[in-house]
């Protein structure tokens, strides 16, 4: 039986449908002329929340972004695909995988990149039909859990979401390591458990060795980059935050977690290069306002100009926006 707030969460999903006879009631007012200036301001709010609740989840945009990475292999440049928190599950209205698969195919993409929360209460014979899509990617995939994956909150999915997504060529690297080469060009990408998983446990997050090559963390939560010793990498790529998923400018990053780290886009710090994407899917309120669903592709330049050394600790606060300037288009 569904936990009483799954079971709140999918009242308020089909409740919101009711926004839609209330604009067209408001909007019958005002053509009759009754009231306008009190409907009108009724309006105004009904509107914001159609366009959050159906509108804005079902765009999808992709952004390029440049990130430069050292280490063995040949110079050259890598395109990356990430896409994260596509949390299929009670909100009907998150973007389905075969639409992100669409639009990934038509990027020209080297290899993929998710950073884990696949899921929100998923129906468990529903998991393996949700990811399905990913089997038509045509480049290589890599995938770490994220927190609504392992339970933090609801039921732990790890064995049933990674068998799925290895069933259709995934590699689930939660932890794990993989290197990908092309014509020369390496990039390690080493997958780290999700901060939930191992904050407060004698789970470690299992960094791995230093290596050569560069190095790719996948990691869910970009709180992660200033938990400790992380060893030595390139870039961690990550997602969590949203991007605030309702980004009210001056409100958003006072009121929600979304800007501790990064609430979305590239940073360069003391610890290492972070990249947050702000994901596809919803949590909490089957609405986006100010931060449409996303695919996120990192152009990587491969360049033989150091080798890294351990980084150190990071204690300050990055800040809620990227230091790049993003192109993006739908």
């Amino acid at each position: 039986m569904p936990h009483v707030p799954v079971v709140l969460k999918i009242v308020l999903f089909y409740a919101s449908w009711l926004a839609l006879p209330v604009a067209a009631l408001l909007f019958w007012n005002l053509a009759r002329g009754w009231h306008r200036t009190s409907n009108l301001i009724a309006l105004l709010p009904v509107l914001v929340f159609v366009y959050a609740r159906f509108v804005e989840p079902r765009v999808l945009l992709v952004s390029e972004h440049e990130v430069t990475l050292c280490g063995q292999g040949l110079p050259g440049t890598l395109r990356a695909g990430v896409v994260s928190d596509t949390h299929n599950g009670i909100f009907a209205n998150a973007v389905s995988m075969r639409r992100i698969v669409d639009r990934l195919r038509r990027l020209d993409l080297d290899f993929v990149l998710m950073p884990g929360d696949f899921t929100y209460y998923p129906k468990p014979e529903a998991i393996a039909g949700n990811v399905e899509a990913l089997r038509d990617v045509g480049v290589p995939v890599y995938a770490v859990m994220g927190n609504h994956d392992v339970g933090y909150p609801g039921p732990d999915l790890t064995e049933p979401l990674t068998a799925a997504l290895q069933s259709v060529g995934v590699t689930v690297l939660n932890p794990g390591e993989a290197v990908f080469s092309e014509a020369g060009k390496y990039v390690r990408i080493a997958g780290l458990r999700d901060l939930y998983q191992v904050r407060g446990t004698d789970t470690p997050l299992e960094v791995p060795e230093p290596s050569p090559l560069p190095t790719i963390y996948l990691e869910h939560n970009p709180d992660t980059i200033k938990a400790g010793d992380l060893g030595t990498f390139d870039l961690m790529v990550s997602g969590h935050t949203h991007g605030g998923q309702i980004n009210v400018p001056f409100f958003t990053c006072r009121m929600t977690f979304a800007c501790d780290t990064l609430r979305y886009g590239y940073a360069d710090n003391p610890v290492g290069k972070l990249f947050v994407t702000s994901g596809t899917g919803m949590v909490g309120l089957p609405v986006r306002f100010g931060v449409p669903p996303k695919v996120d592709v990192l152009n990587l330049r491969l360049d033989r100009c150091r080798t890294p050394e351990p980084r150190t600790r990071l204690t300050p606060r990055l800040g809620a926006h990227s230091t790049s300037s993003p192109r993006t288009k739908t």
